[in-house]
């Protein structure tokens, strides 16, 4: 996989408050792991924002977009709802392996949402960064092949099995 955009989402660190800690930690990853380019954008829980954010990566064609952060149960925490409203297709078997498999207690708290929209995979990842780290390590081999299939299928033009 030769490109990820990644999405922060938090008010705090939107604002200055904090730094955030996630975007360098799975960009760190993600090049460990053979991915070219990484770009991203921090942005408030604002879901209209995010959902432009999805849409315009997906208009550019990028292979796998991951959110990280908005996923717990707070009133702000409305990134599943505004990546339902991008996605095409649920790709529930990812975030349940996440869920099942996550080290922490509270894994299954999670609201996190995994689908495609055109030849894109996104993915929900938690705003903590040591858990997001954690659920991209235990989704990439199935990410790789989603989007393996997905790019496949986008250069033939057709189906691919």
């Amino acid at each position: 996989m030769e490109r990820v955009h990644l999405i922060t989402l938090s008010d705090r660190a939107s604002r200055g408050e904090y730094q955030d800690q996630s975007t360098p930690l799975l960009t760190s990853w993600l090049k460990s792991q053979g991915v070219k380019t990484v770009t991203s954008d921090l942005m408030p829980d604002e879901p209209s924002l995010l959902e432009a954010d999805l849409r315009n990566a997906v208009e550019a064609g990028m292979p796998l977009v991951l959110t990280c952060g908005g996923t717990g149960f707070g009133t702000r925490d409305t990134t599943p709802e505004a990546t339902r409203r991008v996605i095409e297709r649920e790709a529930p078997g990812i975030c349940e392996l996440i869920r099942a498999k996550g080290g922490h207690p509270l894994a299954f708290a999670s609201r996190s949402v995994c689908g495609i929209a055109g030849h894109t995979v996104i993915l929900n990842l938690s705003g903590r960064p040591a858990a997001a780290l954690e659920q991209i390590q235990l989704a990439w081999p199935l990410l790789a092949h989603a989007v393996a299939v997905l790019r496949k299928e986008g250069e033939a033009g057709g189906p691919c099995t």
